[in-house]
């Protein structure tokens, strides 16, 4: 951390860390961070001006697309399991399924916790076992 010139109250502290050879530059830690992860990403080849918003060739994923397939496995993964549980043990898919929906307030909150698509959520609703889940879930009029 760089302590900003005591003269000029208004003038802020710096955040600066060093790496390969590049020097990063922000007002608090979590824009350094983020700097960082931005460095990262685009690996760029020399640290010039406003090396962060030059076009780069990308041989691999970006940081993005790597986080999106981490996600859809994650999910795919969990969506799985819940099926593998359901087909092994009933009453426990059936408990947790009903614990979700004790600590959230509808459908698109327990498919939050249960870490599930919306989709799946609904699919998973339709078994006649949690008929009165999906009543509850269901507007009122």
């Amino acid at each position: 951390m760089e302590l900003s010139d005591e003269e000029d109250e208004e003038a802020p502290d710096a955040w600066l860390a060093e790496k390969d050879g590049f020097t990063f530059w922000a007002d608090n830690p979590i824009e350094l961070l983020g700097l960082a992860a931005v460095y990262e990403d685009a690996r760029p080849e020399a640290d010039r001006p406003y090396w962060w918003s030059a076009k780069t060739v990308r041989e691999r994923p970006s940081l993005r697309e790597q986080l999106v397939d981490e996600a859809l496995a994650a999910q795919d993964a969990r969506v799985a399991e819940l099926a593998a549980q359901r087909e092994q043990d009933p009453v426990a898919w059936e408990a947790e399924i009903r614990a979700a929906f004790c600590w959230a307030e509808d459908e698109i909150h327990a498919a939050v916790h249960l870490k599930l698509p919306r989709v799946e959520m609904r699919q998973i609703l339709q078994d006649p076992r949690l008929a009165d889940l999906r009543d509850q879930d269901a507007p009122q009029k």
